[in-house]
């Protein structure tokens, strides 16, 4: 069996940040979605392939078995389900493909996910009945034997409906984007893509199971997310993009008249130029770590760190890490930033 990540996307919702960021790079619980999911395939002794777009292709220099599509932009992407067809053709795959997207974070190991796999087509699924962060009715929602009540009779079951962004939703159990294709599916694939039906996997899903196929679900426990739904990410979506270079990625977003809101994406080993303003401010470091400069002294910074600073105290923040620091920042307007 192989493993296909999908990493080509452009991550409209994002806004500003998705534009100049893959979300492969984005950072979840100490480490990159990508790592993750590299780790957690690796672990099942499972070859990782990451599929991912001429514009972002320079982010995944540095890992192994990478296939570019040669999309610069959203309108000439392929979408999941035909980037999965291409990658196939391209790389000549003929085995068993388990293929996850680059969205997921999820706490639990993709064990019990390949142990039950049984030569079905499988789908990992999630419950989200406790969670009124996530609506299932703007997910890919399924029904099986036991699906009107958590937990369900059996963790592995059948399929026996499954619909993309439905109201009501057909259960509060959503589809995260983890599947396995057995190979035999690949004509299939190939042909749904040739009639260029819906591209989003779910509307693959629906078609094998009216074409009579069976179709597999296996429930995932532990913490999942999409990580496009991230409250601070979310937060900027309809930010402006104040810098993007080779150092980092700044959005601000203005909250009344006199109230910015700032995001500040800082990649490995880099720096920012640091100043001093007379106005107070607060950063708030929601992912990484590194060290903050403050009248020039050093202290370690990380996840859920919060550091006030005073008016007129210089500061600078450091990425002493191999992976993204983020931090949001939250001050009074004092005048244009550049």
């Amino acid at each position: 069996m192989k493993g296909l990540i999908l990493a080509g996307g452009f991550a409209k919702r994002l806004g500003p940040i998705g534009a100049e960021l893959p979300k492969a790079m984005l950072v979840a619980e100490g480490d990159t979605i990508l790592n993750h999911l590299i780790r957690k395939l690796e672990a099942e002794k499972i070859e990782p392939i990451i599929s991912t777009n001429k514009k972002f292709e320079n982010y995944f220099k540095g890992y192994k078995n990478v296939l570019v599509e040669p999309a610069m932009a959203e309108g000439e992407k392929l979408g999941a389900v035909s980037a999965i067809d291409y990658a196939i053709k391209q790389l000549k795959i003929n085995e068993d493909l388990l293929v996850v997207c680059v969205d997921n974070y999820f706490s639990s190991s993709l064990k019990g996910f390949v142990s039950s796999y049984t030569g079905e087509l499988l789908v990992g699924v999630y419950y989200v009945g406790q969670r009124p962060d996530m609506k299932a009715e703007e997910m890919a929602t399924v029904k099986f034997e036991g699906s009107e009540r958590y937990p369900p009779p059996k963790q592995s079951f059948l399929i026996t409906d499954f619909k993309e962004k439905v109201k009501p939703p057909l259960s509060e159990y959503v589809g995260v984007g983890i599947y396995v294709l057995p190979k035999r599916v690949f004509p299939v694939l190939d042909k749904f893509c040739k009639m260029k039906k819906q591209d989003a996997p779910g509307f693959f899903i629906q078609h094998l199971l009216e074409q009579g196929e069976k179709v597999g679900g296996y429930l995932f426990s532990g913490e999942w997310y999409d990580i496009s739904h991230k409250t601070y990410l979310q937060a900027f979506r309809d930010a402006r993009l104040v810098k993007s270079d080779d150092r980092y990625v700044v959005c601000d977003k203005a909250l009344g008249k006199s109230l910015v809101l700032s995001i500040t994406i800082l990649h490995a080993g880099k720096q920012t130029s640091g100043h001093s303003h007379p106005v107070a401010e607060v950063y708030f470091f929601v992912e990484g770590e590194g060290e903050i400069e403050l009248d020039g002294r050093r202290q370690r910074v990380k996840s859920k760190d919060v550091i006030p600073i005073k008016p007129n105290q210089f500061h600078r923040v450091y990425n002493t890490s191999d992976r993204e620091l983020i931090f949001v920042c939250a001050f009074e307007k004092y005048g244009e930033r550049g």
